[in-house]
């Protein structure tokens, strides 16, 4: 009777894996015993990326961040190759000599791209492949960290914030800054 029952037991846990093979999901084989959990809730979850808070405006995100005493902004935009409004945020900046706006892909590495001099570096995250309307690694990314798609989207010191309006008046707010801050490190020293 006992081997009759492991025997079972065996074929039975031989099929959950099977089936969880074939199943087109993410889940880990062994998910029907119990041991991993919904993901970002244990351990043993694979997907480390977190909600970040939405700030509804340039303001409430200004005023939210310290950005007093730092020498270099590092910000990324999720856009689409697709969207006139991602156009809008790119030219309203691509021009500026603060400004240097990189291409961020599925396998850069951080340390690569910012090694520039200037103030305000914009990585690009493109939410589709190249210029067609596949998804890229950055589709899932916005979602979970924003938890909508919409672009164009500024990420910034684990803040999200969403409208190119608002967007364009943010990165107003920093070049200002940064132009305040080289005229009073430019200015003679009076005695």
């Amino acid at each position: 009777m006992d081997f009759l029952q492991n025997y079972c037991w065996i074929v039975f846990l031989f099929f959950c894996s099977v089936s969880s093979l074939s199943v087109k999901e993410t889940k880990p084989v062994i998910f029907f015993l119990g041991i991993v959990k919904n993901e970002g809730t244990n351990t043993f979850s694979r997907n480390k990326i977190k909600k970040l808070p939405v700030a509804s405006d340039a303001n409430d995100l200004i005023s939210k961040l310290d950005l007093d005493g730092k020498k270099q902004y590092i910000t990324y935009i999720y856009h689409s190759s697709i969207c006139s409004y991602c156009s809008k945020v790119t030219d309203a900046i691509k021009d500026n000599n603060n400004v240097e706006i990189l291409q961020f892909h599925e396998n850069s590495k951080l340390e690569d791209l910012t090694y520039t001099n200037k103030p305000i570096i914009v990585l690009m995250k493109n939410i589709n492949r190249e210029d067609s309307i596949d998804r890229s690694i950055f589709y899932n990314e916005l979602n979970k960290k924003g938890g909508k798609i919409q672009v164009p989207a500024l990420e910034f010191n684990d803040h999200i914030m969403y409208e190119s309006s608002e967007i364009i008046n943010f990165y107003q707010h920093l070049l200002e800054k940064i132009e305040a801050n080289n005229d009073s490190s430019n200015e003679p020293e009076t005695q």
